[in-house]
This record gives C-alpha cells, structure tokens and sequence, in this order.
C-alpha cells in the first residue's frame, strides 16, 4: 500500500476541484421544457453541484505518476465518494425536507459525477438552481440504442474459421500469439444478454466463485432486477457476442477468451428509459462490487452502441454524460460510444460520441463494410466535422473506423444473425483493447486509444478525417504495440492446464520479459491454494527469466486456483493476472477425462431413427449440415468433426413437417457411478407462420429402451427455441428414476405439431465421460507407510543428483524442489 498511498499524496489536491462561484445555470434545453410545462408539472432533472473533482487533471497526474490500474481506481473512485460525501449533505437534506412537505416527487445522489436527479415543478426547479451549491441543471432526457440499419449489402452465412470482420482487423493473428483476451473483463450497456447463449454463457463473470451470492456484481439490472443475464430485444446479446463470442458456440468475437459483464439500461420493455438509469450503469461499472479497494470486478473496457440525436431534443455538444465519461476513464475504464447511423451528411454524430474536447474524448467509432477487400464506409455512419472541440472549435470526428455491415453474431437463444451498424462497430473496439489489455495490463485509456490511432490502417484522405478517423482499427499491430510498452509481461507457451495432476508434478513454463523495464532474474513466483491462504513457491529458472511453474500434489477434484509475479527493475511486482490475487487461473484436480463412449457421427455407430406415419420431410440424417442457416437450420456441427444428426441434410424448405422424427442411441454402459451423460443440441420453431408451437424432447433409459425418463423438455417458447448448439451435462447417478447400468440409452425427437411452422433440430457430441484420479505413488521416501518429517529430511539431506535414491521420488536423477513438493503435498499416512 505504500505506492497507493504515495501516488494520491503526489496528486494531492492539485487539480482536484472545480468550484463555480454564484447560482447555478438552467441548461437551454430543460430552460424551453420548463417554458412549456404547466405549474403543476412535474419535469425530471440533473442537478450538477459546482464542487467536483476535476478527474481530467488526475488522468493526466496519474498517468504521468505511472499508475498501475489497481492503484488509480482506488484513488478515482475513494476521491469522487469523499467529494460527494462533503459536498451533497446541504442539498441532500433541503430536498428530503421538501419531499416530506410534497414539494418534490423524488431525487437521488450519485457520487460518480457528484449529481442529484430531482423530479419536481418549475417553480422549485428554479429555486434548486439558484441556490450557490449548484453548477447547472440538466433535463433527464430519454436514451436509446442505435438500431441497426437493416438490408445493408454483403450479408453472409459463414462456413467455419472466424468472421470476415474479425479477419479484417487481423484478430486471429492475435489469437496465434496467446492473446485472446484471457484474464480480461469487459462490459457493455445495452438491452440486455442471453446468458444461456453457448456462444457467451461460460464466460459471464457472474459464475464465477467470488461471485456467489452476488450476481449484482456482474448483471446490473434497474428495470425487472433480472439475477441471471437476459435481454429484453436482441440488441445486447450480438453486441456481446462480437466483443467476446466464442467457443463452444461460433467464432464471432474478437476477444474470445475474455469474460464479461453487462448492464441492462437501454430500451427496456416499455418502460421509459432515462440518462439517470445511465448514471446508474456508469457509477456500477467503475465499481461494481462497491467496494473501491478490488479491481477483480472492474472492466477493462465499456463500450456504448447508443447516444442521444436531435429527435431527442437534445442539443449538439450535450455535456450530460461528460463527468460519467471521465470519471470512468479516470479510474482505468476504456468507454467506446458508436458514432451514429445519421450518414451519410456531415456534423450528424450522436451525443456524447460528439465531444472532442481534446483527442481522446469521446472515443467514436465508425462503420466500414469489412467483407469487402476495400473496407469503404458505410452509408449510415455518422460523419464529422463537430463543433464539439475546446472552445466550441470545430474538431475532426469519428476517431477510428471498425467492422459494422452484415456482422454476424450471437442473437437471443442461442440462434445468430447478421446486424449492421456503429452499434456493431463499436463493440469490435472493445474487444480489441481486451486484448491490448492482456498484452499490458497497466496501459491507461489514453494510452490505449493512442496505439489504436497509431497502428490504424489509413483510409481516406491522409490522416484523421471525417469519415473513418484514422482509419481502421488493426488489432495485429495495436497488440504489439502494447507489448513494446509493457512494464513486464507474461506469456505461457503450453497455455494453462485444464487439469492439475493429483499426484503432483504438473508443470507450467512461464516467461517473462518487458520492453519498457527488465525483468529481475530469478525472481519468479508461483502462488497457489485451494481455498484457504495462498501458497508461494520460487519457479525454477531454467534459463534467465524462463521458468517452470512446479505444483504439489492436491487432493482429488479440489479447484486448485494460482498465479504468477516477477520483479522489474523498477522496483515494482508485476502479477499474472494483473489483479491478482483478486483474479486468478485455476484448474481441477484430476489426472484426466475417461471416455466411456463418444460419437461424433462421423462413422455409423448404430443409432436408429424411427418417424411418425405421417412424416412428409425432414428425417433425421446424419452428415454434413447443408442448409447454410437460413431457415433455423444449423449451418456446421458443433464440435468441429464437420458432421452431426440433423432433420434433413438439404437446404431449403426441408424442415420437419407432419409429424415427429425419434434418433435413439445404441445401448452405452453407464454402470460407473461418476460417469455423465453430455451432448450438444440444437432446436429452432422461431420461424415460420406460426412460430413457437412445436417441442423437442431428450428421454433416457436404463433397461435398454423398454422405459423412458424425460431428460428434458425444450420449447415451444421460452430459451432454446432459437437455435445455437447448446451444450448440456447431466451426472447419470443424479438422474431421477434412472439407476446406473450397463443398458443406458438416450433418444432425441423432434416434432412439427402445426403445419405452418418451421422445425430444425440438431444432434452432435454424444459422450459419456467422467473426470478420474490415479492414486499414483505415494512419496514415503524412507517407507515407513507415512510422508512426514523423515521424508523431508532425507530430501534435504540428498539435495542435488542423486539418480536411484529413495528421496529422488519424481524419479528425474535429482533431488530437488519436485522432491520436496512431493513430500509436502502428501503429509501424513500413505
């Protein structure tokens, strides 16, 4: 806490506050609202005390002070909370006064930007804003999402690999490094996500342990205080799925092995949304957990594919979201506004996306066609110049260009779809500065943006210009930008284990190395527990500053969590994860996956189909899906074997109809209780005339097909109904009504229960598996039938090569650290 302490004593008070002497100014656009409303009319505001930290100034000290990200969120967020807690306490107790004498309707502080929304008639309005304590009264305008511009030209349906936008901006090449967002959080706000989609549901940050009890932290939700992540349109859900979609489902996201979190505040249902519910978002995004000390649950990135246009009244240049911005930024939250789809004249930026009152806020992004070779830009896409600059000058605007024409991705329910728009652009940006992120953890937003600048491919006239900014965004050169910047990073050649072997020994090298500072040789350190304090443990330099990560053995199935840090010759400790110990990799015990049975229908293994009389289409088949996804249908396997049971392997009309169609297993021996039964599926009764009336059962047996159990049930509304390989994991021994046994089955059948609805059903990945455990050997050195103090000593006593002897227990030649790790593992009785 030392530097924590020293970097806010260097900022000080310097720069943190901004006072305005004298009442306070009614903005022009809540000034007409006011003119209009009757004295009875009760008008929604924003009340902007004159006392706010200037978070302008602190960006620039920290950055200068070369503030890591935990230390300047602490920092931001404990300033704006103590500015608001000396400050709001006057205005605060004047309104509770008038709202017990029904003077007011409501209010409610923030301390993110040190704003009071007030609802209340005019005529108190304007008392509020003379008073000396107020900076300036806002209207709460209404916010909504940029929608998508639908038609656009180059829609696609892929064929595998990633999609052409992520090609584009040169994200697998990324990936091919050992970059792919790993270790990162990001979030949105939107309308919501599908947490159940398979392309986004093992990544939402809210399953993660720490989280348990408080999925708050990780799904803001002020509408219908949803715990589990939902989207009330589709908006929020493709969004996401560009910025971090992935495996198991289709590869639409640039980041794909980060994590996310989300708040739902945009275009909510029917209910009126309004810029206090983005206040909210904002102030939960800086500091979702409430508490300013951890940065586990703090976003890298927020990226926004919504703004305020004329429609709204609002005017150009709007200072609402302004302090929101700032503060975020302030605190290490990279915030991304989409430009607009009001192109293709000049000057038709959405608010704040217009703000350029220095190069680097409000950060927009515009949309180019990234299937076509050329990348031109999009018709829609908001233009610049604005009037926005410092002073009112006029600025050049947008900043930077991304993918935003027939970008496929994720859609509620596991299905996709392609969308155009800045609303698909700006997410791309995101999820290139997850991956910047994992490059260099400690790069600041304005650091951020200007490697992006930089390493952007120039479209246009030369230079920044009105149109694409500078250009389009290439993920490639900006991550190794950021590389070259690092003060240590960290990179792990094998990657991280899935297991961790029960009996010890598993191995992880690590290496270290920094652009900007050099890494201490010899001062690697692995950390690890599971559960209680963690462990440290010197790695083994094997060459300067390459090391090998030794674990100890652990007890079967235990969740075996761990990291990383290295000294600079800066004096600071770097850690991998960069927050840790509050984030940190993990894996399970076990000594492997045994496979009882796995079929993935690429030989014919015996499953048998059995149809309806009245069946006119749509069979089960097993090959290679053919109908490209167009009509509910799947358009590749899921898990990448290019074949799967599908209901009729043809494009076109070839959709379940008269009936059902039943694909039943061969008998699978599930007599071992820790075996599971998984499979992907995939259902779709969403389209069609009459959508949404059909089910698709999963039934086991346990005596060989004589009796069915219902596994589960899908549709005819609700999740699933949409398509998506969706992956389900079923432990047989809990299955009610089924015994474990050697006559195990599973049947599959798909329905059309009304004739003008279309039906598609999928099957891949059938498999019955379990996690094991080898009891290995147990390290009793001098065999007394017990590893304890003997064991230890004869380790220590034989240290060095020693090839043959009782205390070289891993058998290398060596007695050495294994050794010794060994023999701690496993203390006590053998």
């Amino acid at each position: 806490m030392k530097r924590l302490a020293s970097l806010a004593g260097a900022i000080g008070v310097v720069g943190l506050v901004s006072s305005t002497a004298g009442a306070g100014v009614i903005d022009p656009a809540l000034a007409d609202v006011l003119a209009e409303a009757g004295p009875d009319t009760v008008v929604s505001t924003l009340v902007y005390l004159a006392d706010r930290v200037d978070t302008t100034t602190m960006t620039d000290e920290l950055d200068a002070q070369g503030a890591r990200l935990i230390e300047r969120h602490e920092i931001v967020v404990r300033a704006l909370q103590d500015k608001a807690a000396a400050t709001q306490g006057d205005l605060t107790a004047h309104l509770a006064a008038l709202e017990a004498d029904n003077r007011i309707d409501r209010f409610k502080a923030w301390w993110i930007g040190n704003i009071i929304r007030v609802d209340a008639v005019p005529a108190e309005i304007d008392a509020i804003a003379a008073r000396g304590d107020v900076d300036r009264v806002y209207l709460n305008h209404p916010i909504e999402a940029i929608h998508p511009v639908e038609g656009e030209p180059g829609a696609h349906v892929p064929v595998g690999g990633a999609e052409p936008g992520l090609v584009a901006i040169r994200a697998p090449e990324v990936w091919a490094m050992g970059i792919d967002g790993t270790g990162v959080l990001v979030s949105t706000l939107d309308t919501g996500v599908d947490g159940s989609h398979p392309a986004l549901a093992s990544r939402w940050r809210g399953l993660d342990a720490a989280y348990l009890g408080n999925p708050e932290w990780a799904f803001f939700d002020p509408v219908t205080n949803w715990t589990f992540p939902q989207d009330s349109g589709s908006h929020g859900t493709h969004t996401m799925g560009s910025v971090c979609g992935g495996a198991p489902g289709d590869q639409i996201g640039v980041a794909p092995g980060a994590e996310w979190i989300h708040a739902a505040v945009i275009d909510r249902v029917s209910i009126a949304q309004t810029i206090s519910d983005a206040i909210d978002a904002f102030q939960w995004t800086v500091d979702p957990d409430g508490n300013p000390g951890t940065v586990f649950d703090v976003p890298a990135t927020s990226s926004n594919s919504w703004g305020l246009a004329d429609v709204h009244g609002v005017p150009d240049c709007d200072q609402t979201f302004w302090s929101f911005i700032d503060a975020c930024e302030a605190a290490g939250v990279v915030v991304i506004f989409a430009a607009g789809n009001e192109g293709s004249s000049s000057n038709t930026l959405r608010r704040p996306a217009d703000r350029a009152t220095d190069e680097y806020r409000t950060f927009a992004v515009a949309a180019v066609d990234g299937n076509d070779p050329g990348w031109p830009i999009a018709g829609f896409s908001s233009r610049g110049p604005t009037d926005c600059g410092p002073n009112g000058e006029s600025a050049t605007k947008p900043d930077i260009s991304g993918p935003g024409v027939s970008v496929r991705s994720s859609f509620p329910g596991g299905g996709y779809g392609t969308l155009s728009g800045t609303s698909m652009s700006t997410p791309h940006l995101n999820g290139v500065v997850a991956l910047m992120r994992q490059a260099n953890p400690d790069l600041s937003p304005d650091q951020i943006k200007q490697i992006i600048y930089d390493t952007a491919v120039d479209l246009g006239s030369p230079g920044e210009d009105n149109s694409y900014g500078w250009g389009m965004v290439d993920a490639f050169e900006a991550v190794g930008a950021a590389l070259s910047q690092a003060t240590l990073s960290f990179s792990f050649p094998d990657g991280h284990p899935d297991f961790m072997d029960p009996n010890g020994g598993t191995t992880i090298p690590v290496i270290v190395s920094g652009q900007a500072n050099t890494p201490v040789p010899g001062s690697g350190t692995l950390y690890y527990s599971t559960g209680g304090p963690f462990t440290e443990v010197a790695m083994n330099e094997v060459l300067p500053n390459e090391y090998e990560a030794v674990f100890p053995a652990f007890a079967c199935g235990a969740t075996v969590t761990y990291y990383f840090s290295a000294d600079a010759d800066s004096g600071d400790t770097i850690f991998s994860p960069f927050s840790a110990p509050d984030t940190t990799y993990a894996a399970d015990a076990y000594t492997g996956l045994f496979i009882e049975f796995r079929d993935t229908f690429n030989t014919d293994t015996g499953w048998t189909v059995e149809d309806d009389a009245g069946l006119t289409s749509g069979t089960w088949e097993r090959g290679e899906p053919l109908g490209g996804g167009d009509r509910g249908d799947p358009a590749n396997d899921a898990d990448g074997s290019t074949k799967c049971y599908v209901t009729g392997i043809a494009d076109g009309d070839n959709d379940i109809d008269g009936g059902a169609t039943t694909l039943t297993s061969p008998i699978m021996d599930a007599t071992d209780p820790a075996l599971s039964l998984s499979y992907y599926r995939w259902y779709s009764n969403a389209t069609g005339a009459d959508p949404e009336n059909d089910i698709f059962v999963v039934d086991v047996s346990d005596d060989g097909g004589a009796n069915w159990t219902n596994l589960e049930t899908v549709g005819p509304s609700g999740p699933g109904v949409n398509g998506g390989w969706i992956y389900k994991q079923f432990l047989v021994a809990d299955i009610p009504g089924i015994t474990n046994t050697s006559q195990l089955r599973v049947r599959f059948t798909a329905s059309d229960l009304s004739n003008p609805s279309v039906v598609e059903a999928g099957v891949d990945a059938v498999e019955l598996s379990s996690l094991f455990c080898d009891e290995g050997t147990c390290p009793d050195a001098d065999g007394d039938g017990e590893v304890g103090i003997n064991d230890f000593l004869l380790v220590i006593g034989n240290w060095g090569p020693n090839p043959g002897h009782p205390a070289d227990l891993d058998g290398d030649g060596e007695v050495g650290i294994n050794d010794f790790l060994l023999v701690l593992g496993s203390w006590g009785p053998c």
